[in-house]
This record gives structure tokens, sequence and C-alpha cells, in this order.
């Protein structure tokens, strides 16, 4: 009896250990999936941890600007453009605004994945690539 409750014990210390280490794992920081799935020197975590640090200040602004030009468009075709019934030039100039950061956007987070994809081993840049382009490449679906 007591050594099945040892064994009882022991299992549960087990899988409770596990669950820790995983959960752990996966609430990581951003850099943290990159680290395990690419096996990254500590020398190029510090590196890739720095490009996401200077990402993020320099995509940040991006997120203000689009909420702004979205308000902005939402406002004109509110007011103007349901009572005229067209599209009218002001709309379609807020519309290529917003498209305009929208590209900025995306230029500048390519800009940081080639970043990222230079500091990892040759072999592996192409998957690194493949599985973050499609952040940036937005899908067609079946059109």
């Amino acid at each position: 009896m007591k050594r099945g409750l040892l064994v009882l014990l022991i299992a549960l210390a087990i899988g409770l250990g596990a669950t820790l280490v995983t959960r752990h794992l996966c609430l990581g920081t951003p850099t943290s999936w990159l680290c395990r799935e690419y096996a990254l020197s500590p020398e190029k975590v510090c590196r890739v941890t720095e490009l996401e640090k200077e990402y993020g200040s320099s995509c940040g602004p991006y997120c203000g600007r689009m909420c702004e030009a979205n308000a902005r468009l939402q406002e004109l075709v509110m007011k103007g453009g349901l009572g005229s019934g067209s599209v009218t030039p002001v709309i379609r100039e807020a519309v290529a605004e917003t498209d305009r950061i929208r590209t900025a956007t995306r230029i500048t987070m390519l800009e940081h994945f080639y970043a990222v994809a230079a500091e990892l081993p040759p072999e592996k840049r192409k998957a690194y690539l493949l599985k973050v382009l499609p952040l940036v490449i937005e899908p067609c679906g079946s059109r």
C-alpha cells in the first residue's frame, strides 16, 4: 500500500513539473519561441532581443497613425459620403492615407523579419521567413 502511494505521489510530482515547464516554455517572451525553435546561441538571443526592441519602437507609432486615419475615414464616410451617395475626393484621399500607413507598416515589418533571419543559421532562414511571411502578405483566399 505504501509503495503504491509513493508511486502515485511521484507520478503526480512529475506531472506537475512537466506542466510547469511546458507553461514556462509557452508563455515566454516573444523571442522565446524563436530561440527554442532555431536553437540560438546566447549572443544571438541578445541580438534578436535588441532587434525586437528596435522594431517595437519603430512600429509602434504606426498603430496610432492607423487608428487616426481609420477614424478620419469613418467620420468622412458617415458625414459626407452617406449624404452624397458617392466616394468624394476627400474620402479617396483618406483611403489612400490608410494604404500609405499600411504599406509603411508592412515594409517595416518585412525589414525586421529580414534582420532577424540574418541572425539565424543560414539553413534555417528560409523556414523562419516562410513562417512569418503571412504576417506581411495578406492571403487572397480562394478567390
